[in-house]
């Protein structure tokens, strides 16, 4: 297998680009996508609720409910990883990939930590037990080794 150097330009920024990435994949591939649909119901339900009886706390909460799922859970997660990646510094990571795994200068992601691994239009997300790495097409020397490190994410069972 030829190896595949892959360089990442690592920064808040980036950080704050994965966690997005993911967190889009994650509600329209994700069971989850169905709770809004439930919202969204349950508003409907209490429209007529409110014309007909007169009675407008559940169309409050639903409202609300519908809101906070579609809106407010990205405002308040994006408040919350602005914090926690206040204090990255912006660097270079070099990875490597090889036959056993991901390497990063002589750290070891070894196919076993790769969770998920998501092709995305250009880019390729990449979600291990401890974090999101977001691979930009630019990330790789060339489109064949892009291209190699799908196949093997396919070969390995990981895309």
């Amino acid at each position: 297998m030829k190896e595949i150097k892959i360089t990442l330009e690592w920064s808040k920024e980036q950080a704050l680009s994965a966690s997005k990435a993911f967190y889009d994949y994650d509600m329209r591939h994700s069971n989850k996508r169905y709770m809004g649909w439930f919202f969204v119901g349950l508003t409907q339900f209490a429209i007529v609720g409110a014309l007909k009886h007169d009675t407008y706390g559940l169309l409050f909460v639903s409202t609300f409910l519908v809101g906070y799922w579609y809106y407010g859970r990205w405002l308040l997660r994006n408040a919350m990883l602005k914090k926690y990646y206040a204090n990255i510094k912006e660097q270079t990571l070099h990875f490597t990939l090889k036959e056993d795994g991901l390497y990063n200068a002589d750290q070891l992601i070894s196919w076993d930590e790769i969770f998920k691994v998501i092709r995305l239009e250009d880019d390729i997300l990449l979600h291990t037990q401890d974090s999101t790495l977001l691979f930009r097409r630019n990330s790789f020397r060339s489109y064949d080794d892009l291209q190699l490190f799908v196949d093997t994410m396919k070969e390995k069972g990981k895309l």
